[in-house]
């Protein structure tokens, strides 16, 4: 599978290299899916991150956090396992970092994600 290739800032990239496949493929497909909030695409408005109905707000358990995180990452097709996990969660900066290393039918690949809730956010 080939998908459009994102830049830094998300934005798909309209010149050079403008498809992407393999593990790249595979780590920007994981990203994606963690940045789709849930009932965000009105396709099938039961796919996405529960950002708004169990992550953000009034912060509960972090390791049910951890496990809806590592969840979404494990369901992304193309990853066969999650080979490690980290999630950082700082309350007083609104940030929340996953870094981790998945095993895809490519080999293995790293997997960021940085998010940041600014105070216009909620």
């Amino acid at each position: 599978m080939t998908v459009r290739a994102l830049d830094e800032n998300g934005d798909i990239v309209t010149y050079g290299d403008i498809f992407i496949s393999g593990r790249e493929e595979i780590a920007q497909t994981c990203v994606t899916r963690l940045n789709l909030f849930l009932g965000e695409y009105f396709r099938d408005v039961t796919d996405g991150t529960p950002w708004f109905q169990q992550i953000l707000g009034k912060f509960g358990n972090l390791n049910n956090v951890e496990s809806l995180l590592r969840n979404r990452i494990a369901r992304t097709p193309g990853v066969v396992r999650l080979l490690s996990f980290n999630l950082d969660y700082d309350l007083q900066k609104r940030t929340i970092t996953v870094s981790s290393y998945v095993l895809t039918k490519f080999g293995e690949t790293e997997v960021l994600y940085n998010g940041t809730v600014d105070s216009s956010g909620l």
